[in-house]
Parts: C-alpha cells; sequence; structure tokens
C-alpha cells in the first residue's frame, strides 16, 4: 500500500490525462469535484483544480499549461471557469439584476456581481453567438434584454481597459505588458499600456493622462520608462524557456503559438535571440547562458 501511495504522487501528466480521460468516457463531462478521488486512490479532482489554476494564471501556482495539454484537456470537456457550470437561468436573473441597476446590460467586461463573472460571460456569449453555438432561445433571452452583438466594436472607455490592466497585474505580479499582448476577450491590452506612455509623455496635445490616471496606474505598477524593466523581462523569458527544456528534453520550438505565462511567444523570443547573437548585439555573459541552453547564432544568408 505505501509503494502504491508513493506511484501516486509521481504519476506523470499523461498518466493524470488517462485518468481524467476516463472520467470523462464515464460521466461525459469533466466537472469533477475537487475532493474526487478515483477507486486506485489518485486524488484527480485536486489534479483537475491545479490544472484549471495553471490555465488561468493563479498566481499561487507555480509552473503553467503549455497550449498542447490546454487542447487535449478542451477535447475531453475541460471547463476553464467553473462559474459557466451555472444553469442559464441564473444568469438571467443575475443579469435582470445588472439591467435594473444601470438601465442596460452593456456590462463592463470584468464586472463581477455576487461571485458571478458577468461581464466575462457576456463577452463569451458573443463570441457563441458569431460561432453559430448558441441556440434560438437563448438568443432570444439576451435579446429582449437588450443585448447588443457587436459591442466590442465600440470605443472602450478608460476604466475598461484600466480593469484589463488590473487583471494583468493580479495574474502576473507586474504590468511588464508585452507590446503584442492581446486579452482572452481580444482587447490588445499590450498596444493600450504602450499608448499610455505616449500620452504620459505629452506628445499628443489635449490627451494627457489625469494626475488621477497617472496614480491609478502606478498604483499597480506601471512602469513609464521600458527600458527600465528590459532586462527583467529577458530574464524572465531565459527562465521560462529553460524550465521547458527542462521538462520536456527540447527547446519550446513547436507548437509555433506556444506562450510564455506572460503571453509572449517563446518561438519568437528564440528567433530573436539568435538573430542577436549572429549580429553580436548580446553581452558575452548573455550569449554564453543561451548557448548553455542550447539557441545557437542563426545562419547568416550570402
Amino acid at each position: 500500500m505505501k509503494e502504491a501511495g508513493k506511484r501516486r504522487n509521481v504519476l506523470s501528466w499523461e498518466e493524470w490525462y488517462l485518468l481524467a480521460a476516463r472520467y470523462y468516457g464515464e460521466h461525459g463531462d469533466l466537472l469533477i469535484p475537487r475532493d474526487y478521488v478515483c477507486p486506485n486512490g489518485e486524488k484527480l479532482g485536486r489534479w483537475i483544480e491545479r490544472q484549471r489554476a495553471k490555465y488561468n494564471h493563479v498566481p499561487s501556482i507555480t509552473g503553467h499549461l503549455d497550449a498542447v495539454q490546454a487542447e487535449a484537456l478542451e477535447r475531453i470537456g475541460m471547463v476553464w471557469k467553473l462559474e459557466y457550470r451555472r444553469p442559464w437561468k441564473e444568469w438571467m436573473d443575475v443579469l435582470d439584476r445588472y439591467a435594473q441597476a444601470h438601465g442596460n446590460i452593456d456590462v463592463p467586461h470584468s464586472f463581477v456581481l455576487d461571485g458571478y463573472g458577468l461581464g466575462d460571460w457576456l463577452v463569451k456569449q458573443r463570441l457563441r453567438y458569431a460561432a453559430g453555438e448558441l441556440l434560438p432561445e437563448e438568443i432570444g433571452d439576451l435579446e429582449e434584454r437588450g443585448m447588443n452583438w457587436s459591442l466590442r466594436t465600440r470605443p472602450r472607455a478608460w476604466e475598461d481597459w484600466f480593469s484589463d490592466a488590473a487583471a494583468y497585474h493580479a495574474a502576473h505580479g507586474n504590468l511588464r505588458v508585452p507590446p503584442d499582448y492581446v486579452t482572452a476577450d481580444g482587447n490588445r491590452l499590450g498596444v493600450w499600456i504602450a499608448r499610455q506612455r505616449v500620452l504620459y509623455k505629452g506628445r499628443r496635445k489635449g490627451s494627457a493622462l489625469s494626475a488621477e490616471q497617472i496614480h491609478r496606474l502606478e498604483s499597480i505598477g506601471m512602469v513609464w520608462q521600458p527600458l527600465a524593466f528590459r532586462a527583467d523581462a529577458w530574464e524572465q523569458m531565459y527562465r521560462w524557456v529553460s524550465e521547458y527544456r527542462d521538462a520536456h528534453d527540447r527547446l519550446p520550438l513547436w507548437p509555433r503559438d506556444l506562450k510564455a505565462p506572460d503571453g509572449r511567444s517563446m518561438v519568437g523570443w528564440i528567433r530573436t535571440q539568435r538573430q542577436q547573437l549572429a549580429d553580436g548585439k548580446l553581452s558575452p555573459g548573455h550569449a554564453e547562458r543561451l548557448s548553455r541552453l542550447g539557441i545557437r547564432p542563426a545562419a547568416r544568408a550570402y
């Protein structure tokens, strides 16, 4: 019994996945209770909870899911946001409460009411509508309440962008948002952060940030001079690439859309380092450390 218990603690990700797939085959979903234990003693509920936390970048959880693992879990019914399990009628009741208080259902995407992530949920319904996945009665319920299906095309308020920035800070512990970073809702937060720096420097007449906006951004870690954190960003990516190589015995060169925890492309970062090595733009110390990872200079074209 002791040996069996020891083995349960060292199951590989693939072995856990097979247990999850077996549960899905028997129950038709992956909504596993947190305290669920397999017949042989594996705490599958806890494992699923941890995968969900990794996917959502919960700060207290170390490590992350790669794109292949996330896709594999989605194929067997993984639900990344547990609040989406709630019945449709409950969401309608919450939406009605919002409408009574605000006179519309143009809910800010980060709005939460009594534990219901209502804004985020409505974004998902718009995506489902665009994909033809909503049922006719669901469309009717939302349109009766004044649903605007194209709300995402309207200019977003500064407050909505700030909510995105605050969520990024909560997930990553900083506001070092990559320029190409896009939120799960499709909002180009990296571009917006860059624009705030331009406004802060007063490069656009009549659109300077207010003192309150500056204070609020600084309260969640805004750095006005990007050069101040480039070295730290390099170190972070180096560590993530190193951890990936140690875990998978290869560099993260595929799939091509593999992202680091902060949303940056790992493939793109490696490509940039190879080119900078070839151009002699990296310090000897950085060049040596990259060499230890197996990252070589890009071949020159002649």
